[in-house]
């Protein structure tokens, strides 16, 4: 399978992505684009990592085409006026599946990577996976959103709050609770609690903001009830499957 050539190939485009390039190559890359000089240093540094992971002149092919499709990319980015989360998450998705397409070419893989993403295709369980994940993100967003609504009107929202933030981190917690309840990890579901209860201890011992409090907890547990039910509910149909 040769899996030690595509962890090198990996290895090579995190170095040279994140280790031997400098912010400062970036932001000069956003202002001078196709004329930046780091743009040209920076691909010559994928070059020769990806040339010394690779370690075998038959796989000199790869080394190129790795090295310039990573150039284009970049070089598109860079066109790109606002460089968000999402533009960040395409630019490597790219560059990892360009590498694992060189990799499954060389060592013949492909059709048994095929088989097997088929497989799964077609197997239940991960399509069970895929609606919990999916249920315990924006679904469940929308429903705790609606739950306190009606509580929403009796807060004070003069009070500064970074955009969005309650949202991203219910998400995030929620989907720390149902992969905790995949692994049987209950422990940790309760030390994530506990560190989110320290974080609010401040707020907690502000008696003017009692009934922001009380909607901080309402969301809190409905999120935590959400996850916690929507992991046994999984576990259950799992135990059908299996």
């Amino acid at each position: 399978m040769n899996l030690d050539l595509l962890l090198r190939l990996l290895a090579a485009h995190f170095f040279s992505d994140f280790i031997f390039q400098p912010n400062d190559w970036v932001k000069e890359r956003a202002v001078r684009k196709i004329n930046s000089k780091y743009l040209y240093f920076h691909t010559l540094i994928i070059l020769v990592l990806t040339f010394f992971a690779a370690w075998n002149f038959s796989l000199l092919w790869a080394v190129l085409f790795i090295t310039v499709t990573h150039y284009l990319i970049d070089l598109g980015k860079s066109y790109i006026k606002k460089d968000t989360p999402v533009i960040f998450i395409v630019d490597q998705s790219l560059h990892i599946l360009i590498i694992c397409v060189c990799w499954l070419i060389y060592t013949s893989n492909y059709s048994r990577f095929t088989n097997d993403l088929n497989f799964l295709f077609n197997d239940a369980e991960f399509w069970l996976y895929v609606i919990a994940y999916l249920m315990v993100t924006m679904p469940a967003s929308v429903f705790i959103n609606k739950f306190t609504s009606k509580w929403s009107n009796d807060i004070d929202e003069q009070s500064e709050n970074l955009k969005n933030a309650g949202k991203w981190i219910g998400i995030i917690e929620r989907v720390l609770i149902l992969t905790f309840i995949i692994l049987n990890q209950f422990e940790a579901i309760g030390f994530l609690i506990a560190a989110k209860s320290v974080f609010r201890f401040g707020e907690l011992k502000e008696s003017e903001k009692q009934k922001r409090v009380e909607y901080i907890l309402i969301g809190t547990l409905v999120s935590f009830s959400v996850a916690v039910i929507t992991g046994i509910i999984l576990n259950v149909v799992r135990s059908f499957l299996t």
